[in-house]
Formats: structure tokens, sequence, C-alpha cells
């Protein structure tokens, strides 16, 4: 049962958040040996947070509009409660002193925090063991593994994810889950193990986009800033009445990623708007539209440089003092960021300044854009996580990204992504609920 039907019965008093979490936790006895979303889990401190939300219930002063909602927290982020491992064996066993900041946010609104979930090597290097919900043999996508493969499974409502160039995007695709990706800075990161300052971001992996908003917005309220003033006053989506959105295709060199049995269901989705009256512009009705796209294609090695430049510090320290411990793939990012200098990343900077002056001037004409949120379905095997190009594009920029799973390639869901403007997320998840709505 999704929350928002939950929510409304405990209002009512027809159910209590302890039963509720009973169904999840039945879920994961069921489901967890054979998915792996869990680095670790405390059912019994779940289940006393749970009777104090039925208790507030019926005295009718829940604490917000999450209180009693079962989530997970994804292993990068510390938890007082709960160790911290950031998916490497040189945080084994680590507990933190105290929670993050977006922890103790949404500990203060009442939700129900039921374990700590899997994540790739500190968000950037080695697969974890997590499996995909629809075929054990596939990847549930990274880093946010576990939060994926979590909500997907039903083991949770939601959790919280971060995304450095695709690892909430993507993972929501290749589960067949809500994936939404805020404006950098809108969801604090004090507490989040760094990966690259300049990419990271703090989002949620729902069950739908009503909880996504809820858990995001529970977490601004709680923690108000100048980048998320504007959303606080917005604490819930309206898609009723809201006008259909001017969508425009985003057709870039990563496509070619995709295949043609993929693509095809990407079009067709893309049609069926259309016939529902949305207007959905390509690239060969709008020359400054495909210029845009055509300069998008530089878009995930520029990335990378950024986020190896970044990753001079913490991780240049790991591979000095723990080489064995330390993957091959953070070594490499380590060498490349010592190579990159001042002036060069500067550059970056000023470039990544430049496309997004490009997408306000389109934003003009379009109110949201649209693309795959992710190169295909999930691969197969658990070392490779799948491909960042076609969902780094909202990283770079920063701006507001939106994976709803309304494709299915055979018997595995496929994302729509949607993109929208830096500090219009609630405008964003409007679009993103109407477009849901529809055929």
């Amino acid at each position: 049962m999704k929350f928002e039907h939950a929510l409304a019965m405990f209002r009512q008093g027809t159910m209590t958040p302890r039963e509720y979490l009973e169904e999840f936790i039945a879920a994961v006895q069921e489901k967890e040996g054979r998915i792996k979303a869990f680095a670790c889990l405390d059912i019994e401190q779940a289940r006393l947070h749970a009777d104090a939300s039925t208790d507030r219930y019926r005295r009718q002063a829940p604490l917000s509009g999450i209180d009693g909602m079962p989530i997970g927290i994804k292993d990068i982020i510390d938890t007082a409660s709960l160790p911290t491992c950031m998916g490497s064996d040189i945080y084994r066993d680590w507990r933190p002193r105290a929670d993050a900041e977006a922890v103790d946010a949404l500990r203060s609104g009442g939700a129900v925090i039921l374990g700590k979930t899997r994540t790739t090597e500190f968000a950037i290097g080695r697969a974890t063991i997590t499996t995909n919900p629809h075929d054990a043999e596939r990847t549930p996508g990274g880093s946010s593994s576990g939060t994926a493969a979590g909500v997907a499974s039903g083991m949770i409502c939601a959790g919280l994810g971060t995304q450095t160039q695709g690892s909430i995007i993507r993972p929501a695709s290749y589960c067949g889950v809500v994936g939404y990706k805020p404006t950098w800075g809108v969801l604090p990161l004090h507490g989040v193990h760094p990966v690259s300052h300049s990419h990271d971001h703090l989002g949620v992996i729902a069950q739908s986009l009503d909880v996504a908003w809820a858990l995001a917005h529970c977490i601004m309220k709680y923690r108000p800033t100048k980048e998320n003033a504007p959303l606080i006053p917005l604490p819930s989506l309206g898609a009723e009445g809201h006008p259909l959105p001017r969508i425009a295709v985003l057709k870039t060199a990563g496509y070619k990623e995709l295949s043609e049995g993929e693509l095809g269901a990407f079009d067709e989705r893309m049609n069926r708007w259309r016939q529902s009256g949305v207007q959905v512009s390509g690239v060969d009705e709008h020359a400054e539209l495909a210029a845009f796209c055509g300069e998008l294609d530089g878009v995930p090695s520029l990335s990378t440089e950024m986020v190896a430049s970044d990753m001079r510090w913490p991780y240049s320290q790991y591979c000095k003092n723990f080489p064995a411990e330390t993957g091959e793939k953070i070594h490499g990012l380590v060498k490349q960021g010592l190579d990159i200098s001042a002036e060069r990343y500067l550059s970056l900077i000023e470039h990544r300044e430049k496309l997004l002056a490009r997408l306000e001037a389109l934003s003009t004409r379009y109110d949201a854009f649209v693309l795959p949120a992710a190169s295909g379905i999930a691969p197969l095997g658990l070392e490779n996580t799948g491909s960042r190009t076609l969902s780094v594009y909202g990283s770079f920029l920063g701006i507001p990204a939106v994976s709803l799973p309304l494709i299915t390639v055979g018997h595995m869901p496929l994302g729509v992504q949607l993109l929208g403007r830096r500090s219009k997320d609630h405008e964003l998840m409007c679009h993103a609920k109407r477009l849901a709505e529809l055929n």
C-alpha cells in the first residue's frame, strides 16, 4: 500500500503506523535474503518509533506529513543509531556520533527508519551485492542500489539516496520507481560522505511522486535554507487543473547506447503524450534546441573531469593509506584528478554556466525537458551498474530531475526523465505528476 493511502487511514484511525510497518517487515523477511538491499537493519527500534507514531495519530498530533513512513537511509549518510560503512572496508562497523542533517530532520518529522541501504563503494566505486527486484541476474543500478531495490521490492516506502552523476535517476529507472534529484543545494549534505562538492546532491527514491515530494519537503521544512526557501510554502503536489506542460526532447549522442526496442518504447511514450494534448517538440523543430543537445554531448567527460578533481580530498588519502581497501576505479579517478589544473577546473565551471544560460533561454519556450532516464534497461550482471551518460546532465547543471516509471521493455522497467529549471523543483514535480496521470 502506498503511503498516501495509508496516511489517510492513519488519520481516520482505520490503520496504525505500527500495523503499516509490519507489512514492510514481512516483506523484508520474505525478500531481503534474495535482494540484499540493506547494509543493516534495526527492526525493533523501527517498531518503537512506529508505536510512538501510532500514539501521536491517536492524539491527532502527527509531527508532519511523513509521520509513520517506513524509510531507508543510504549507507554513506550518517546515522548515530546505526553503522555508516560507506560501502567500504575502510569504514567497516564505523558508527557516527551524530545523524546527518537530513536524517535528523526526518526523525523530527516522525519518519520510521528501518535500516541502512547498500551503496557502491563511497557511492562512486565498486558495485555492491544488491540485486534488481525485477531480475536477480541484473544490476539495480548504482550508487543508490539498496534504496532503489528496497522501494521496488516493497520493503520501504521511500529512502534517501545521493547523486553525483546518475546515482538516483539511473537506479530508479532500472528498478521501476520514482527518483527525484533536487536542484543542487536544496537538500543539506552535512553528514553525507563527499564524492564531489560540485556535483553531489541529496535526493529521494520513492513509491510515488507524492511520497518523494513529502519526504524531501519534510527535510526542507526542518532545515530551511536560501536555496529551498521558495519551496517550503509548497507542501504537496497539485496536478489537478495544472496545465499540460510544453516538453522538449533532449536527443543527444547518448541515445546511441539505447537498443532499437528501448528507443522505440520511448518514442511511443512521447507519441502517447502528443495524442493526449501535450506539446512535445524535437530537435528537428527548433535549431536552438538541436544546438543545445549537441553541446550536451560533451558533458559526460567534462563532468568526470570535475568529479575527479574534487575527489583529491579525501580520496587521495584513502588511496595512500588504504591502497588495498580502495577500489581500482577510485584509484584511477584520483590519478586523473591530480592532473587537472586550477585553470582547467575554472574553465569547466565557466562552460557549465554558459550551458545553464542556454537552458534558461530555452525555458522561455519549454516548461520541461525529457529524455530516457538511463541508457536502456538494467544490464545483466552485478559488477556493471550501468551507464551514466543520460543521467549526468542534471547533475552537471545542478537542475532538478525526476525519473518516472512509465516504460516497460520486455519484463524490465525503463524510466522517463524530466529536467527542469534551477530552483523550480515544485513546478517540475507538478508537471511530472500531470504527465504520469496521462494514458
